[in-house]
């Protein structure tokens, strides 16, 4: 399958890669020229729907869509490593009455790191009595930061990797060059690109099983057997719905669950990698249930399956209707759904994590927890409410996991929240797993 891959940056730098790129036939490079960076994003707009990948030529048209979500899709772009300043420095070399390998000279940079510029110039023997270099990502800025020692006479010569600094400064009557990919940085990210998109595609095909719980569905005795019949149609009707565009199939022979099999990919699409799950949703509004589901991914149905089932017994332990996924590698997603989900793995090999959970006598799978929830929310100001909440704990747990931490020393109780309501104030407590977490050692 080919790749759909849009070229983002100015026209020269296309060109340059469609030249590299013309010897993947795996690869369909579709330009998208721009003149000035600020037209990155509407260029982008424009173009998404037509890539499976964007390409940017640049880190600074990258940066500026990362910084403004307005696509989905996959991103990468080509990086300007010390092998590209070796051209530029040559061009210096040649064209100019410059001679650094016999005099110092002064220099100014944009954007290059420190330690590769230092690398490339000590193993070019180049010397420099004055290095200036600035990686802020702002044109403008960068433009200015140049122009300003050039006035002031405090470099003999400017060098950017930003095409309208360059135009820019160029137009301002700086000596300045331009530091552009070599055509081997482009293959190797192309050839990336390639690597990246087939493990995507073998990822995208391992097998996804779900398992949707109904709890004494069809039990109640207080409803007529008619209503219980159109709400068994409510659901095989919204079943079907998500089977044909999740492209699933499912089996509903035991009265209150649902099993259903299709593959990673689907469900990433539908669940938009498991920020939302509109079955839920539906079953609760049109039909009036509050189902659990457990997703589980393997390479095989039954190693789905039982990745599903583990899945499910989280989500049928908070009280709303849920849902959790399970990874080949013990990660789990949830709740689908939630603005702020936890992300994390019921096993771990990483020492640190390991000596947490002794420290803290918690099994690893919970300081995995914590530390998840404590990214979305926070390592301050916790309630044993807050927990219950973002754990899916009953409150006693939550207290008995802080009391834990706290006997540990591991957290520590720092103030006092009164309820809205009557009744005693709740302790707030701060963690300190991320000390442990970053410094201990075990």
């Amino acid at each position: 399958m080919n790749i759909n891959v849009v070229v983002i940056g100015p026209q020269d730098l296309i060109n340059l890669v469609l030249k590299v790129g013309a010897s993947y036939p795996e690869i369909n490079l579709i330009p998208a020229p721009y003149t000035h960076e600020q037209e990155t994003l509407e260029v982008v707009k424009k173009n998404t729907t037509k890539a499976d990948v964007l390409l940017f030529a640049g880190n600074i048209p990258y940066q500026i869509v990362k910084s403004h979500p307005i696509t989905d899709t996959p991103m990468a772009f080509i990086q300007l490593t010390g092998t590209a300043l070796y051209r530029t420095l040559f061009k210096v070399l040649t064209e100019t009455k410059l001679n650094p390998t016999q005099t110092s000279f002064r220099i100014s940079m944009d954007t290059l790191k420190k330690t590769e510029v230092d690398e490339c110039l000590e193993e070019l023997e180049l010397h420099t009595c004055k290095l200036f270099l600035n990686k802020d990502k702002k044109v403008d800025e960068l433009v200015d930061f140049h122009y300003q020692m050039w006035i002031n006479k405090e470099i003999d010569v400017a060098i950017t990797c930003v095409t309208s600094v360059y135009e820019a400064l160029k137009s301002l009557g700086v000596l300045v060059y331009r530091v552009i990919p070599t055509k081997s940085t482009v293959r190797s990210t192309l050839q990336n690109m390639i690597a990246e998109r087939k493990s995507f595609l073998q990822k995208s095909t391992q097998i996804a099983v779900g398992v949707l719980r109904f709890n004494h569905l069809f039990t109640t005795s207080d409803v007529s057997e008619y209503a219980l019949k159109r709400k068994k149609a409510g659901i095989q009707s919204l079943l079907i719905d998500f089977s044909e565009e999740a492209q699933a199939i499912f089996d509903w022979s035991n009265r209150d669950e649902v099993r259903f099999i299709t593959t990673r990919g689907a469900i990433e699409t539908i669940t938009q990698t498991y920020k939302k799950l509109p079955l839920l949703n539906n079953l609760c509004m049109k039909v009036g249930i509050e189902p659990a589901l457990g997703i589980g991914l393997g390479y095989t149905a039954n190693e789905a399956e039982t990745n599903a089932r583990e899945a499910l017994l989280k989500a049928q332990s908070l009280a709303s209707p849920s849902c959790f996924v399970l990874d080949l590698d013990g990660t789990l997603y949830g709740p689908v759904g939630q603005e702020k989900q936890l992300q994390y793995s019921l096993r771990s090999d990483d020492p640190v994590r390991i000596h947490l959970a002794k420290t803290s006598n918690l099994s690893v799978a919970t300081i995995n927890k914590l530390l998840s929830f404590c990214e979305n929310f926070g390592y301050k100001g916790i309630t044993a409410l807050d927990l219950a909440a973002g754990l899916g704990l009953t409150i006693r747990s939550a207290r008995r996991i802080l009391n834990t931490l706290e006997r540990n020393k591991l957290a520590a109780i720092t103030g006092e929240e009164q309820p809205i309501h009557r009744g005693r104030p709740r302790n707030l407590y701060e963690l300190y797993l991320i000390d442990e977490k970053t410094t201990t050692t075990p």
